[in-house]
């Protein structure tokens, strides 16, 4: 009887020791609470966003002593992956190892918000903020690769954070970004795709002025996402609301924020030309040829295709967006802009035959407003 007795309690004080021990590995350093994780994580990105990939590597180093294992690391890993990866979207072990990162931030952030609930039933924002972030960047890098399939699981994931982040809004953030977007194309992306009226009806309500509100917010006060959702944000201006220039004073502080990247400044000179401002182009061209990258020369191709058109220099045009047609981009909305340089050309050379097909490989390739709105 004695014996089953302290084996009875030898094995319930195991199982405590077990489930604190869990806990206790999985209550994570909070860096949105420790002014000193969140200046080097801010620093981190703006080197990554700034192309100083092995500077941010040290910073990340410098943030991980302060937050050990934290999931923060892995997606922070990850983000640098990504944008080491993208625009040319070509290395394939680069794309693997930004996949693993992020996976390892997903698995331990979920971990972390289980072991909260099992404890103390607690929600933690930034554990959920992180693994949203993981796997919404998962679906976004599937979606790019052709793979509907994994694209909709890891969306599937990502979507009851969008809803659940809604009651931590003022108090993380970053949560602004995902409902801003949400309210957004909740309500723009069915009025575009009408099929997807059959479908939206089951999910909440939302509201395209204050998703355009919430990521102005996530602009000026979020902490991991503050770029991102300026990206976001001058992307809805641009390619869906057709507001070009509002978008310009945004895509220009990032240009000047982060010189090294040429990204930036291709975005900035895109939305010169969507605005008809034309005084600029010619150097913005010239800052994107002179990068080492072959994907910064294709960028500047299509610029350069543009910015002829807009001269009237149409034979130049053409054959500047037959070069982007035929090379081996991989962005699909260059591809489609290449289509509609050629689609107006040929319209105003009255080849209507010839720009009806166009317009059409255009709309294979165009997911947006402004562009598909012009080919119906």
């Amino acid at each position: 009887m004695l014996t089953r007795i302290i084996i009875r309690h030898t094995l319930a004080f195991i199982a405590v020791f077990v489930l604190f021990t869990n806990s206790a590995l999985a209550q994570y350093t909070l860096i949105s609470s420790n002014s000193g994780a969140r200046a080097l994580l801010t620093e981190g990105l703006d080197q990554v966003y700034d192309n100083q990939f092995t500077a941010a590597e040290a910073t990340f180093g410098q943030l991980e002593k302060l937050v050990p294992k934290h999931p923060a690391i892995d997606l922070l890993r990850g983000v640098s992956l990504y944008y080491q990866w993208f625009p040319a979207r070509t290395d394939a072990k680069l794309k693997q190892r930004c996949l693993q990162q992020l996976e390892m931030a997903a698995k331990k952030a979920d971990d972390w918000q289980k072991t909260l609930k099992k404890t103390n039933g607690a929600a933690q924002p930034e554990a959920m903020f992180l693994y949203f972030t993981a796997e919404a960047m998962l679906a976004k890098i599937s979606h790019y690769e052709h793979e509907p399939f994994a694209a909709i699981g890891h969306a599937k994931n990502a979507y009851p954070y969008i809803q659940k982040g809604k009651d931590f809004q003022q108090t993380y953030p970053d949560f602004y970004l995902s409902t801003g977007l949400y309210n957004f194309y909740r309500e723009v992306y069915p009025e575009i795709h009408p099929f997807y009226k059959t479908v939206a009806w089951v999910m909440t309500s939302g509201d395209k002025k204050l998703g355009m509100a919430q990521l102005q917010i996530a602009t000026q006060k979020a902490l991991f996402v503050r770029t991102e959702a300026i990206l976001y944000l001058t992307h809805l201006l641009t390619d869906y609301d057709n507001k070009p220039a509002d978008a310009l004073p945004y895509l220009a502080q990032l240009a000047i924020t982060y010189p090294n990247n040429p990204y930036w400044r291709y975005k900035y000179a895109e939305s010169l030309l969507n605005a008809h401002q034309l005084d600029a182009i010619p150097h913005e061209i010239s800052q994107l040829m002179a990068a080492q990258e072959v994907v910064y020369h294709q960028l500047g191709t299509l610029l350069k295709a543009r910015y002829a058109l807009e001269k009237g220099q149409r034979s130049t045009a053409q054959t500047l967006a037959d070069e982007v047609v035929r090379s081996s981009i991989r962005d699909e909305s260059v591809r489609a802009y290449a289509y509609l340089v050629l689609a107006r050309i040929a319209r105003v050379q009255g080849q209507d035959k010839q720009a009806k097909q166009y317009y059409k490989q255009m709309l294979a390739f165009a997911e947006y407003p402004v562009l598909r709105n012009e080919a119906h």
